[in-house]
Parts: structure tokens; sequence; C-alpha cells
């Protein structure tokens, strides 16, 4: 048996763009509300000492504190999230070949890229194609009476062709199980 080359698809022009605009955006707005929230620390900081002075309540001013703090840390793992997107977008591969179907993040470290998915699965052993959150996943454990290692599960989030992809996996998966 003859192996050719394998077909290969990758994210368009046009997935990989939106990605690195909506990382920009993110990045540009976290900038904005951290430049806003150091902007009035000072004046939150004067103010609680003349209400301290006064003998005021002050748990007003330490509400708008925590507050503050939150956005930054939720900003922050809005800017996590939109990076480690836009990783996921542009380094990610899918392999097609005559043997299995391949995932791979080239951006990523390899242990992290393994835990969100790239590997190997040959054909036989590809037993569900489904959509979780935002990634496609392909889970093995599709041959029977096969023992070692647990098979990987593949995710992806986007690749240019997607119809023609699924397609391939239908019809070249013989363990495939389809629920109703």
């Amino acid at each position: 048996m003859t192996v050719g080359s394998p077909l290969v698809f990758r994210p368009s022009f046009a997935q990989r763009a939106m990605a690195v605009l909506l990382f920009a955006g993110s990045w540009l707005v976290g900038v904005r509300a951290l430049a806003q929230i150091l902007e009035r620390l000072p004046v939150l900081r004067a103010s609680l000492k003349v209400a301290e002075a006064a003998s005021e309540p002050t748990w007003s001013f330490w509400v708008a504190v925590v507050a503050a703090i939150g956005a930054v840390v939720a900003g922050s793992l809005l800017l996590i999230g939109t990076l480690l997107g836009v990783l996921l977008v542009e380094g990610s591969q899918v392999l097609v070949d005559e043997l299995g179907l391949t995932v791979e993040h080239n951006a990523l470290p390899a242990p992290l890229a393994r835990k969100l998915g790239a590997g190997r699965l040959l054909w036989k052993r590809i037993s569900r194609l489904e959509r979780s959150g935002p990634f496609f996943v392909v889970r093995g454990g599709g041959e029977p009476g096969r023992t070692g290692p647990a098979d990987p599960v593949l995710r992806f989030l986007l690749v240019d062709e997607l119809e023609r992809l699924v397609l391939m996996v239908l019809e070249r998966s013989p363990n495939l199980k389809h629920e109703d």
C-alpha cells in the first residue's frame, strides 16, 4: 500500500484575520479599561481618606476598589482566552491521509497542544464526531476489543472547507457511531 501526500486543512485567511481582530480588540479594550481604573484610583484614595477623616462609612469606596480589581482580572482572563484562540486558529492544521486523521497545534508547546486536542487517530479508531463548545471533537475508541493506551481526543476550532473534512471523516471511519 502506498501512502500519498496528506490533505491539509487550515483556517482560511478570513478566519485567521477574524481571530487576530478579536484579540487586538480585546487588548485595546483591556488597556483602555486599565488606564481608566488607574486614572481614578487616586481620586478613590483621596475620597476614602476624606470619608475616614469625617467618620463616614467607607464601604462604597471599598466596593468600587474591589469592582475595579475584578474588572482587571476579568479583562486579563479575556485577553488570555483570546490569545489562546489566536494561537489555536493560527497554528492549527488537520492532516488527512490514507491511514487516519492528525490534528496539530504548532503554535503551542507540545504538552499544552496535546491537552487541547493535538494527536492522531486511525480511521478504524474513530468512534464519534461532534461539536463541543467552540471545538469540533473527534473521539477515539471505535475499534472493539482493542486494549492498550487510551486514544486521544482530537479538537480543532476552525478549518477552511469544514464540510469536506467532515464528509471525509464520515466516509472513511468504519466504526463511527451515529446518534439520532
